[in-house]
């Protein structure tokens, strides 16, 4: 693993005297290089603040630049964000992982730096084939494009992006727009869930897959042609206290082209379109 330091910077101001301190900022940027070895390399990132930017590369190495932006209303809190808010990383021949937080994904310490933040901007280069689970949660974007791997992605108040995708997994979104481009016809289930966001699907002309959809206040709309399609009543067994109850959900389905692989997309307040390839 190589690490290469391309900038670095720091600002501590404090207001004149007799007036509070202002917010303790710090900002660095470096770049590493992780060798990788497997046919399929997995990239994972858990990010708190910031985005996430990934494209392909060379095989065989995973090249990651990070800008780090860090900040607290005074200097003891600032400290103290080294201990609750830093970026952990675990890397072997199979894929990297970079994670902020403690190395057990936890904010230990949270409580005691309030208004603490630590924004990472990831821009990641990676091998085509590379597996994607990316998620950010506040004040980011997620922009994938170009990676022939199953892409799963998941975002808070931002919106999810990915070009020339091959096939989804699982992507989330809260406050976001979810666009899919799709470089060919998917192969593989996926699930899609947002709550206040439109999905947008952009799919070769001939695609062909089932959609099974939970839409509140939401609606379809398709350039491509579809017929209705039956789905099995979805039933759910809960059991407390000795007793026993069962919710059972319909969901609406249409089979888009000829049929093929399941997706699953439940929507609060948010469309569902689907487009054909220009």
């Amino acid at each position: 693993m190589n690490r290469i330091i391309i900038a670095a910077g720091c600002l501590a101001a404090l207001a004149n005297t007799g007036q509070a301190a202002e917010r303790i900022e710090q900002s660095q940027s470096w770049t590493e290089t992780y060798p990788v070895s497997a046919s399929q390399p997995t990239l994972e990132i858990e990010n708190i603040w910031g985005d996430v930017r990934v494209r392909p590369g060379k095989a065989g190495e995973i090249v990651v630049t990070i800008e780090e932006l860090r900040s607290a209303p005074d200097q003891a809190r600032f400290d103290r964000s080294y201990e609750t808010l830093n970026l952990g990383t675990d890397a072997d021949e199979q894929g990297v992982a970079f994670y902020v937080g403690n190395r057990d994904r936890n904010w230990h310490g949270r409580n005691r730096c309030r208004d603490c933040r630590v924004e990472y901007r990831f821009d990641v280069v990676v091998p085509v084939n590379t597996q994607l689970d990316v998620s950010t949660v506040n004040d980011g974007r997620i922009d994938v494009a170009g990676i022939a791997g199953r892409v799963s992605a998941a975002n808070v108040n931002g919106p999810i992006s990915v070009a020339g995708m091959h096939n989804c997994a699982e992507l989330d979104s809260v406050n976001g727009e979810v666009s899919l481009g799709f470089e060919t016809s998917p192969g593989e289930n996926c699930r899609i869930e947002t709550v206040n966001g439109d999905i947008t699907l952009v799919l070769p002309d001939g695609t062909g897959f089932d959609l099974a959809m939970d839409l509140f206040n939401g609606r379809m709309l398709t350039q491509l042609p579809v017929d209705a399609l039956a789905l099995p009543a979805r039933v759910e067994h809960i059991e407390s206290g000795g007793r026993h109850q069962y919710r059972i959900e319909q969901q609406a389905g249409v089979r888009i082209g000829a049929g093929g692989p399941t997706f699953t997309i439940s929507s609060l307040n948010g469309d569902i379109r689907i487009q054909k390839t220009n």
